[in-house]
């Protein structure tokens, strides 16, 4: 009795240690899956310029082969000094251009 106890202990331990490894290699083959990609829909750009009172300006930039393109506004001053003007904003990628607004006569 004390052997067929003694089996039936030991083949649940293999059966929970198996089950075990397997869990663990499911979790590994999960993680190695690139979840980032490398070229976003939008970014986030900031740049410094000699002061200037105009409130927007349009930039295109292009980063890791996509070109964005858009608005970025007037922040304030960059320094304490005052002259230097700071623009932020975010630029989206896609066929963007600047709007004009051209008024009737």
């Amino acid at each position: 009795m004390k052997k067929f106890i003694i089996l039936i202990l030991s083949l649940v331990v293999v059966l929970s240690l198996g089950f075990t490894v397997q869990v663990e290699n499911v979790q590994a083959a999960q993680s190695k899956e690139t979840m980032i990609s490398v070229a976003s829909e939008e970014i986030f750009v900031t740049k410094v310029v000699p002061f200037t009172r105009q409130q927007s300006m349009w930039v295109t930039e292009t980063r890791n082969g996509k070109t964005y393109s858009g608005y970025i506004y007037n922040r304030g001053f960059s320094d304490g000094t005052g002259n230097y003007s700071f623009f932020s904003g975010y630029l989206k990628t896609g066929p963007y251009a600047p709007t004009v607004l051209q008024l009737e006569d």
